[in-house]
């Protein structure tokens, strides 16, 4: 059985840390997107225009073309292109919950 790490451990505050870090860029980069949806074309073209379901297709193939690219060993490998993949997934996903909320009070 592994020895889990100490609170101390400088290695896993720096691997929490980054996980922090990645998530405020990811909901940042949504509210970017919710707020300026053209800035998704550069994702890919038409994303400004679809629909909850659409993007958030889109954002998964995305996220697993990114993750099948060759790696660098020296980093910047795709680390941009997976944030902005999930930052589109995120806001697909709330788009969707948003639209789900206000068809059932409607009825």
């Amino acid at each position: 059985m592994p020895i889990p790490p100490s609170p101390h451990d400088p290695a896993e505050a720096l691997r929490a840390q980054a996980r922090r870090t990645a998530a405020f860029l990811v909901k940042a980069r949504a509210r970017d997107y919710a707020g300026r949806p053209m800035l998704m074309e550069i994702l890919y073209p038409g994303l400004a225009a679809a629909d909850p379901a659409a993007l958030i297709a889109v954002a998964e193939h995305l996220l697993r073309r990114e993750r099948q690219n060759p790696r660098r060993w020296f980093g910047f490998g795709g680390e941009i292109s997976a944030l902005n993949a999930k930052a589109a997934l995120l806001l697909g996903r709330t788009l969707r919950r948003a639209n789900g909320a206000n068809r059932t009070s409607v009825c």
